[in-house]
């Protein structure tokens, strides 16, 4: 009997204990794969909140690029980005910093309207986990 024959045997004899360990396993990992998820909504929240700056004033027009739509902007930023890819708090940070673009009261891009402009331009945009890549 080669050792093939042997683990089989095992395995046959303690089967019921093997499944039950594998869902035990299996409801771990999807409880840590939620806990993840959780962490980098936080993260993003964070880092869009430290990238808001209530009294930040316009780029002086010679700093501007001029009117560029929303999705412009994150294209110019996600070409010079490594992989092309960005996690959207980082995208709207960097969109701010730049000037690119400025919702119409004045204040830098929030998260969410990265978000929706994702969904919104799907032949631009992909979501990769967390990221959002530039096709």
């Amino acid at each position: 009997m080669g050792y093939e024959d042997e683990v089989a045997s095992v395995v046959a004899a303690r089967r019921d204990e093997l499944e039950a360990d594998l869902e035990a396993a299996k409801r771990v990992a999807e409880s840590l794969r939620a806990q993840l998820a959780e962490a980098d909504r936080r993260v993003q929240t964070f880092e869009a909140l430290l990238a808001f700056d209530a009294n930040a004033v316009r780029p002086p027009a010679e700093l501007s690029v001029g009117h560029v739509t929303l999705h412009a902007a994150m294209q110019m930023v996600l070409a010079d980005a490594p992989n092309r890819m960005m996690r959207p708090a980082d995208l709207a940070a960097a969109i701010h910093a730049r000037g690119l673009y400025r919702m119409r009261d004045g204040r830098a891009v929030e998260t969410q309207q990265i978000h929706a402009r994702v969904g919104n331009y799907e032949n631009l945009f992909a979501r990769e986990g967390t990221f959002i890549k530039l096709k």
